[in-house]
């Protein structure tokens, strides 16, 4: 079966179309809790994908909670229908580019702003410079629920990036590189949680007001210590997990 079983189109990953499929034959009744769904290779060979992206659709499935893996055994699964939980797992730099492209993004608006004092202390600028506020929602690809709204902030000589935001599926920080020959070095989160959404949180999150919530700040360093971008994401408490893997070393290991 060809790339275009899986809809390649529409400015949507292939991994995220093939996350579609495969979730759509699972709460339609074709697997049953406990069955195995098919091999990599199997799936591969079907949808006419690579491997890589059959293990990206996969990591989605995970993320919804349909199927879980077990080395040697397979992808197995765990429940027929969508569950009210939407997941990200940040394990590298990586899978933060892979949940930037794969999850639906609208832009709301883009603003010049000038930097007060706490913002300085947060960007690593001085007060008083101007920079570019890009506020932002997603959504869960499969549902269509929003799961983060946010606010972008990005020094104004970056300007530039912002007219590709609507047509590409790539994210802000990911498009400065590119455009501006910058390398990202380094990744700075915090993650608190928020006893009440503010009104246009909440609003934007499609959830009432004074809801709870997860706030997830980022901050992109490049070489020689420039922050490249500062992104704060707020997420309803009751449909958004996060989880991170940490591997750690022992001993000599290199």
């Amino acid at each position: 079966m060809a790339d275009t079983a899986v809809g390649v189109g529409a400015g949507r990953s292939k991994h995220s179309l093939l996350a579609d499929a495969l979730s759509s034959e699972i709460t339609g009744g074709k697997y049953k809790v406990g069955d195995l769904l098919p091999s990599e290779p199997q799936l591969s060979q079907r949808f006419g994908v690579s491997r890589h992206t059959v293990r990206a659709a996969l990591r989605t499935l995970h993320q919804l909670g349909l199927v879980s893996s077990q080395q040697g055994v397979g992808t197995q699964v765990d429940e027929t229908r969508l569950v009210s939980r939407y997941s990200h797992s940040f394990n590298s730099a990586e899978d933060l580019l892979q949940y930037a492209t794969s999850t639906p993004v609208r832009v709301l608006d883009r603003e010049e702003v000038v930097v007060d004092a706490a913002m300085a202390a947060q960007f690593g600028c001085k007060a008083g410079e101007h920079w570019w506020r890009v506020r932002t929602v997603r959504q869960d690809p499969s549902r269509r629920a929003v799961v983060a709204y946010s606010e972008i902030h990005i020094p104004l000589a970056f300007g530039a990036v912002l007219a590709e935001t609507a047509k590409s599926r790539e994210p802000i920080f990911a498009l400065i590189e590119r455009r501006f020959n910058e390398t990202i070095v380094e990744i700075q989160q915090d993650i608190a949680c928020i006893s009440r959404l503010k009104a246009e949180e909440a609003r934007q999150l499609e959830v009432p007001p004074r809801s709870p919530g997860m706030e997830i700040t980022r901050r992109y360093i490049g070489r020689k210590g420039r922050v490249l971008e500062v992104a704060r994401s707020v997420h309803p408490s009751e449909v958004f997990k996060y989880s991170m893997r940490v591997q750690l070393r022992h001993g000599n290991e290199p």
